[in-house]
């Protein structure tokens, strides 16, 4: 199925060219922080896959569409400096009264991003390991899983 429409914060008009996939930054949550100074903001998107419910099996059409932008979406960066996109989730989508007119099925994804300067930047320092230990077993070759103290001792 070739898509006609492709937009991003679409005005709805009183018409629209489908197969269509609309595409909106929907919200932001907290993301985990990389300790450099930047706000970590995990990105949710919503892409509408809309389909003309006048023709043949629209029901299915809406639904492998819908599948493939999945397929699509699934890891991809479209190599932006984001975090692979995380697939959140698909299902009909009643919620614009705009497009009821429409078969539209909603699909959701996550990135990861980073905002505003790292702190680490300007002075060329990069954050590092730093082992502590007893020499020769030292480093990250001695790098235990744990760390067992006998009889509870430290």
């Amino acid at each position: 199925m070739e898509i006609h429409t492709c937009e991003s914060y679409p005005v709805i008009k009183t018409a629209l060219l489908a197969p269509a996939i609309l595409v909106e930054l929907a919200s932001f949550e907290p993301g985990n922080d990389p300790g450099t100074g930047e706000i970590a903001l995990r990105a949710r998107f919503e892409a509408r896959i809309i389909v003309d419910s006048t023709i043949p099996n629209a029901a299915f059409a809406v639904r492998a569409l819908a599948s493939e932008v999945a397929r699509v979406i699934h890891q991809n960066s479209w190599g932006m400096n984001v975090s692979p996109a995380e697939f959140l989730g698909a299902s009909p989508d009643g919620f614009k009264p705009d497009l009821d007119a429409y078969m539209v099925w909603i699909i959701e994804w996550a990135h990861e991003i980073h905002r505003g300067d790292s702190v680490w930047t300007p002075s060329g320092i990069q954050p590092h390991t730093i082992y502590v230990g007893i020499a020769p077993g030292i480093g990250a070759a001695h790098e235990p899983d744990y760390i067992e103290v006998p009889n509870g001792e430290f």
